[in-house]
């Protein structure tokens, strides 16, 4: 897999990746429950897409994203995309089967980002065999295919099912530092449907982990 310690573009900016977390620390400040962690873990094993989302910046996205990858059998290669200088020649020496393709953000907020039409070659990849993991400014898995279906990226429905699983982060501020909470996982299948893995809630300190007979039912299809 590719280091993305160093990788600035991948970062969205110079200095970022200094003492990034890990996958244990995210799970020792909270930000995801061990039971979540191991569920992702195997998600990642078997390379299922994945995109963080949260409406904020600095909510985490990339940090999770990183310390998932962390994770990846050392069989799987990645390749970083160069957003607006991107010209998928990759897809042309790389393995479909054992390759993710890292998108920093799927928007047009800088030249470091995927947006347009090189959205739709993405896709294209993934209707291929190729795995995805990005992020995006988004409150909602139903946001994230509403971003996507329209103009001027404008997925069609039947590719949308590969975002596979949508991480939303919630970004709130502590009485010292900032507080991050995955507040739900979401499972797109074809349709798009949207299949709720997992939810949490701090107003109420509520919680569901694959509670539903769905739910257990389109995990077990994907590991």
């Amino acid at each position: 897999m590719t280091n993305l310690d160093n990788a600035n573009n991948w970062w969205g900016g110079e200095g970022r990746s200094q003492n990034r977390l890990s996958l244990l620390d995210l799970i020792g400040n909270e930000t995801l429950s061990i039971e979540l962690a191991a569920l992702l873990w195997l998600f990642v094993e078997n390379k299922t897409s994945i995109l963080t989302a949260a409406g904020p910046q600095l909510a985490g996205k990339t940090t999770l994203l990183t310390a998932l990858l962390d994770m990846a059998p050392r069989r799987y290669n990645s390749v970083l995309t160069q957003g607006r200088s991107e010209d998928f020649s990759f897809l042309d020496t790389t393995d479909a089967a054992n390759t993710y393709v890292l998108v920093p953000e799927l928007s047009d907020h800088t030249p470091a980002y995927l947006w347009g039409e090189s959205v739709s070659t993405l896709f294209d990849a993934l209707d291929a065999g190729y795995s995805m993991v990005a992020t995006i400014h988004a409150d909602s898995p139903e946001q994230v295919t509403q971003m996507l279906r329209q103009p001027p990226v404008a997925i069609p429905s039947e590719q949308l099912h590969h975002v596979g699983v949508v991480i939303n982060i919630r970004l709130m501020y502590g009485e010292r530092d900032m507080i991050r909470r995955v507040t739900a996982v979401t499972l797109i299948e074809p349709g798009p449907k949207f299949v709720r893995l997992a939810i949490s809630n701090d107003a109420d300190e509520s919680s569901a982990f694959l509670e539903s007979e769905q739910s257990r039912q389109a995990v077990s299809k994907r590991i």
